[in-house]
């Protein structure tokens, strides 16, 4: 089968491309499938026109100019169309209903182009995303109505969350055609895991030997980082814990602020880092936090960070929010906690603080529960190929 990944946005610094669309795009190829990735790189414009090949998979980066502005969107959504127009695709697989993406995949629909199949792995309109971005509110209006609309009409959806699925269903008002495909993790072994130069991990990052909580995302307001902040600053400091924090966002600087004022907690702050030094930070690491706000968005999103997280064997802390409950089975491959209670998440980091042998107890049942049930070449790659087949025969 000759297949085409067509994705908006660039390999980094999002993560969909590297982290859902690529490693299902490798499993296919090892399927004996042909598979070209798509990507228009408007967040990262270094990267137009170049191509490569990772693991089998064709990697094509369309042509964008160096700050592409909405009246520009034409010429590249066309640049996008034609380019897997030209590559004869048995099957095309969008990835996001909206952008530049979304658009290429309405065009294809209105062209009568039927073997196609739409991928969600967030709640992009109203509800979701829209609430919290800063975006002009036509285009809000726009993108809430682009996504119903493709989830609608797309021959066939894969939704990466439970709550996508029956978002997916709702909409389409039947459950023909829409298949559950969640992050997953490649399978790898214990000599796989990333190490850090040097001896010492902790060190290479310029850590105490004293226990770390990780906590990395894009910090942004619908994150309500500042509940983290405030969780677990008393147990870093009753158990004199390091705090580390990972990533870049608007909301950055209101953490930096909370804990200026909290000089006596070891806080340490890296930037968005490349995607092995963080899987390093996180090796690194003996505690990784996440707690989900309990709202649409948190609830349909199905974090690639939480599946990195127990693939490296980390004690993982989270709510019981959406597809958390999914992947983390309470007390013995994680600690989920009620969403919105500070006090319970940062009672659940201090009973890991405290507890070196529960930390690993459950770390290596994370990495055994994600092995068996989340990995790309298992439920996931077979459920993709269900829904190509469907596609042929309708």
């Amino acid at each position: 089968m000759r297949i085409a990944f067509v994705c908006g946005f660039a390999w980094e610094p999002k993560g969909t491309v590297r982290a859902r669309a690529f490693p299902l795009a490798a499993e296919l190829v090892k399927r004996g499938h042909e598979v070209t990735m798509f990507l228009v790189p408007y967040d990262n414009p270094g990267q137009s026109n170049k191509q490569e090949v990772r693991d089998g998979v064709r990697i094509v980066n369309m042509q964008v100019n160096r700050a592409p502005g909405l009246y520009q969107a034409p010429a590249v959504v066309n640049r996008l169309y034609r380019a897997v127009k030209r590559y004869a695709a048995d099957v095309v697989h969008v990835f996001k209903p909206k952008g530049y993406a979304g658009a290429a995949c309405s065009w294809l629909l209105m062209k009568g182009f039927r073997a196609l199949a739409l991928d969600c792995d967030d709640w992009e309109g109203w509800g979701g995303w829209n609430d919290v971005k800063p975006y002009p509110w036509i285009l809000k209006a726009y993108i809430d109505r682009q996504e119903k609309w493709l989830v609608r009409r797309a021959p066939v959806v894969t939704a990466a969350s439970r709550v996508l699925e029956r978002r997916a269903v709702a909409l389409r008002e039947s459950p023909s055609g829409v298949f559950y495909i969640p992050n997953c993790t490649a399978r790898q072994t214990e000599n796989e895991v990333p190490s850090p130069a040097g001896a010492q991990p902790k060190q290479s990052f310029g850590l105490a030997q004293n226990a770390v909580i990780f906590y990395g995302g894009h910090f942004d307001p619908a994150d309500d980082t500042l509940f983290f902040c405030r969780a677990a600053a008393p147990a870093a400091r009753r158990f004199c814990a390091t705090l580390v924090f990972a990533g870049e966002g608007p909301d950055l600087p209101r953490a930096k602020d909370f804990f200026s004022r909290h000089a006596d907690i070891d806080v340490r702050f890296f930037p968005q880092l490349p995607y092995k030094q963080f899987l390093q930070l996180v090796a690194a690491s003996d505690i990784a936090a996440f707690p989900y706000p309990d709202s649409p968005i948190y609830r349909a999103k199905c974090s690639a960070r939480i599946v990195d997280y127990m693939a490296l064997g980390k004690a993982v802390v989270t709510t019981a929010v959406g597809q958390n409950t999914e992947y983390i089975v309470d007390q013995v491959s994680g600690i989920l906690v009620p969403s919105g209670n500070e006090s319970s998440f940062g009672e659940a980091l201090e009973t890991l603080l405290a507890d070196p042998n529960l930390r690993s107890r459950l770390g290596q049942q994370a990495r055994v529960r994600i092995a068996e049930n989340f990995s790309w070449d298992g439920m996931a790659v077979e459920n993709c190929l269900t829904a190509y087949r469907q596609l042929y025969q309708s």
